[in-house]
């Protein structure tokens, strides 16, 4: 036998579910709400997080290359270095400890760093004219791209050391047609407004980047079409 409720006692009951409904979804609002609370009250948010420094499953170092950077008759050591899949350049002191370190951005397999350069930029000023190969990528198209990093130090003092990341200068392509081109740039420092200080260049043809050297390891770049 069928039982029939009536019209008021269906509207009493839907505001009955309503209400649990609605306590069952407060409930974990409620608990996250008290264990923020205990957390206030004990402390917890405002303890100091401990990050660990990145560890890597292998290193390898090229041969150590001395220069003496900063005049002083001591030579200090360059050395480029593989953690994992990524490209450093590190400077130690001539005690060997390390004072810089500056991470590559490697775009595919076989990058290194295959030049280095130790100029005078201005009266108070040296670069190192870094020549790293980004590495090779043979997803579809073969491309490999070369980029000038430069390192500046200002007044013979180390602890100004500072990077720029350059453009390109070489470039290679072979598409999946067989179509191959090679672009390899000049690479230049040419005081161009006579203030004694020269100009980082890259030139291909009729196309320049320039970067204008501010000091404090400050560059200034601009691209040129002529």
């Amino acid at each position: 036998m069928l039982g029939f409720v009536s019209s008021g006692n269906i509207g009493a009951m839907s505001n009955v579910l309503k209400m649990m409904f609605l306590l069952f979804m407060s409930m974990p609002l409620m608990a996250q709400d008290e264990r923020y609370l205990r957390q206030v009250l004990s402390g917890e948010l405002n303890k100091e997080v401990e990050i660990h420094a990145k560890k890597y499953s292998y290193t390898i170092h090229s041969p150590f290359y001395a220069l003496d950077l900063n005049d002083k008759g001591k030579p200090e050591f360059l050395v480029f270095v593989k953690k994992d899949s990524e490209d450093w350049i590190e400077i130690l002191d001539e005690n060997k400890l390390k004072i810089y370190s500056y991470k590559f951005e490697t775009k595919g397999f076989d990058s290194e760093l295959y030049r280095v350069d130790f100029k005078t930029l201005g009266p108070r000023t040296k670069i190192l004219l870094l020549y790293y190969y980004e590495g090779a990528s043979r997803y579809l198209d073969f491309q490999g791209t070369s980029r000038i990093y430069a390192l500046t130090i200002d007044d013979q003092d180390l602890s100004t050391l500072s990077a720029l990341k350059g453009t390109s200068f070489f470039e290679e392509k072979k598409d999946l047609k067989g179509h191959y081109h090679k672009r390899n740039y000049q690479v230049l420092l040419v005081d161009l407004n006579n203030d004694s200080v020269k100009e980082l260049i890259v030139k291909f043809r009729r196309i320049d980047d320039v970067f204008i050297y501010k000091g404090q390891g400050k560059w200034l770049g601009f691209n040129q079409h002529q």
